[in-house]
């Protein structure tokens, strides 16, 4: 199916509101914070339209794929991050994107593995090694998932969500002190956090 077709077809399937808006608005909304079903709505019409490079493309099937994620259908979201990872296979963003999905998927090893790359790609980022940090704490890899979130705290002191995914570490390891008060660092920045209260 040619890309004007496909357009055609997802223009029909969108409806007459958004031909109004015209294709310059909504392609402005797919690279900017919107609500979910604007985002996928948006950038439905940028990956149909066939008129952007392949970074904004990849950038497009990126976002998409985070809207997705936010309402829960999983699937959609892994299958645009892996278009956009096979357009521009050095975004760590997406790395980094569809390793949280697989995680809500309970699909921890494939998370670790998208983590993995993403930390190749951004080794300085702290959000990465947190996020590779706490799937290996759900994996039971309790000594690694230390390593990872020393590192991202060393990188991002004080960092409040680092400091939860250690908490649980340490409560994992019966470190109970140390879970103590790194949930205790943790709740001065986000008062009534209902996870760290609980694990606290």
């Amino acid at each position: 199916m040619t890309h004007s077709i496909l357009a055609g077809v997802l223009f029909a399937a969108i409806g007459v509101s958004a031909l109004a808006q015209g294709y310059e608005e909504l392609s402005k909304r797919c690279f900017e914070n919107s609500s979910p079903d604007r985002m996928i709505e948006a950038c439905s019409v940028v990956i149909a339209g066939g008129h952007v490079g392949r970074k904004d493309l990849a950038t497009a099937f990126k976002n998409r794929g985070n809207a997705f994620d936010d309402k829960g259908q999983y699937d959609r979201a892994i299958e645009d991050y892996d278009h956009a990872i096979a357009i521009n296979p050095k975004d760590a963003d997406a790395f980094n994107s569809r390793g949280t999905t697989h995680r809500a998927m309970g699909q921890y090893g494939r998370a670790i593995q998208d983590y993995d790359q993403a930390v190749i790609l951004t080794p300085k980022s702290a959000l990465a090694l947190n996020n590779r940090c706490f799937a290996k704490a759900l994996m039971g890899q309790l000594e690694q998932a230390l390593v990872d979130c020393n590192e991202s705290l060393r990188l991002r002191p004080g960092d409040s969500n680092t400091l939860a995914s250690r908490g649980f570490i340490y409560f994992k390891m019966k470190r109970y002190q140390a879970a103590v008060a790194d949930y205790d660092m943790e709740l001065r920045a986000n008062p009534g956090n209902p996870y760290s209260l609980f694990g606290r």
